[in-house]
């Protein structure tokens, strides 16, 4: 049987807790992300089925333009930096026409939501019959990422994408 001195012990001790420590450390810095939220919007329902928008906001739709997944409408101050959202000019007849002919209605009702960043300011807008979605808004960058999962693809998880 070995006998380890004190300062063994105490030194192995001292080293598990500092590599611990510093695990912990270096997995916050990674998964640290400023998520903002949703917040369901009667008015922001109304407004894409009118075909109304903000002057203020830049437009994009994610999925076929006849028959997008989302649409949303984002502060002209941030970016959106995805390949996965295209922007198009928001002229009433094409938004109605979109936000009517929205992909998976007859599953889930399309419903429209204000998108907030991390302090609770509206940024954006979105509307979709996809009910699973997340927002991420650099502040410094000013960039936002809406992601959701691609409603044609039952075994990924993502869009925007969660891909």
């Amino acid at each position: 049987m070995a006998i380890h001195s004190p300062n063994n012990v105490r030194f192995h001790s001292s080293a598990v807790m500092i590599f611990v420590v510093l695990g912990v450390l270096l997995m916050t810095a990674g998964c640290a992300r400023d998520y903002g939220r949703f917040t369901k919007s009667a008015e922001v329902d109304l407004a894409f089925r009118q075909g109304d928008h903000q002057p203020d906001y830049h437009y994009f739709y994610a999925g076929r333009d006849d028959m997008p997944y989302a649409i949303i409408g984002i502060d002209r101050s941030y970016t959106v930096p995805s390949r996965y959202w295209i922007p198009f000019a928001p002229e009433p007849d094409r938004l109605r026409r979109m936000a009517g002919n929205m992909y998976g209605k007859h599953r889930y009702y399309p419903a429209g939501f204000q998108i907030l960043d991390p302090e609770g300011n509206v940024i954006g807008v979105w509307y979709s019959s996809v009910n699973q979605y997340s927002v991420s808004v650099d502040q410094q960058n000013r960039t936002v990422e809406v992601l959701f999962p691609n409603p044609e693809n039952s075994r990924s998880m993502s869009i925007g994408f969660f891909n």
